[in-house]
């Protein structure tokens, strides 16, 4: 890449840089993505329907995720305006092709050409570094089993749930489909719940008839 073309593009990212700037900041002066006492307005939440404040949330970590996503920016922002200056703008990281002038005009900071964004995008590496710290020392508790490391036979969230529905839900005994209590549909034999081993399938009445009389 010659001197003008470089230039060029400086000026791209320089004003990128100017417009994320200036973004985040006003974000901040509203306290957009402010995880704060102040965020909702209100005094308590007591008297709030549960749809408003999860609609409350929702725009908190959108604005949130917003505001993350042009810190990150900024950052390749840098890093691209660093590589100028270095003199190995232009070059994938990855495989040292050069970017093509389309992708650079439309993604001034990128630093990886298409083929190698795609590998990189799709390999179990980049994927992994998506998922949150703890669950590389803990399992999901809430359902998910594909992604447990643990037996099938653990009291997972789907056992909790239907744990919980065998005391009421939105739904009455008639829309069950035929029967005649919470408790009986909610039992699922086929998921052994409660039971780790086959020596748990035995109950008080089996070791009484197994006395003499």
């Amino acid at each position: 890449m010659n001197r003008q073309e470089a230039e060029h593009y400086r000026q791209l990212l320089l004003k990128m840089l100017d417009e994320t700037e200036n973004t985040i900041e006003l974000m901040k002066s509203h306290r957009e993505g402010e995880q704060d006492k102040y965020s909702t307005g209100e005094l308590s939440n007591y008297d709030n329907h549960p749809a408003d404040q999860g609609t409350e949330l929702f725009y908190l970590e959108m604005n949130n995720a917003l505001k993350v996503h042009g810190e990150s920016i900024m950052m390749d922002i840098k890093d691209a305006l660093d590589r100028i200056d270095r003199g190995v703008y232009g070059a994938c990281v990855h495989c040292g092709a050069d970017i093509p002038r389309e992708r650079l005009e439309v993604r001034p900071f990128a630093k990886m050409c298409l083929k190698c964004q795609e590998e990189y995008e799709t390999t179990s590496a980049r994927q992994n570094m998506d998922r949150p710290n703890e669950e590389l020392a803990i399992d999901a508790p809430l359902g998910r089993k594909y992604l447990n490391k643990q037996e099938d036979d653990e009291h997972e969230g789907m056992d909790q749930l239907n744990d919980l529905m065998k005391y009421g839900s939105s739904d009455s005994p008639q829309d069950l489909g035929g029967y005649h209590d919470y408790k009986e549909f909610y039992t699922n034999e086929t998921d052994r719940q409660g039971i780790v081993d086959d020596m748990d399938r035995i109950s008080n009445d089996d070791y009484r008839r197994q006395l003499p009389d």
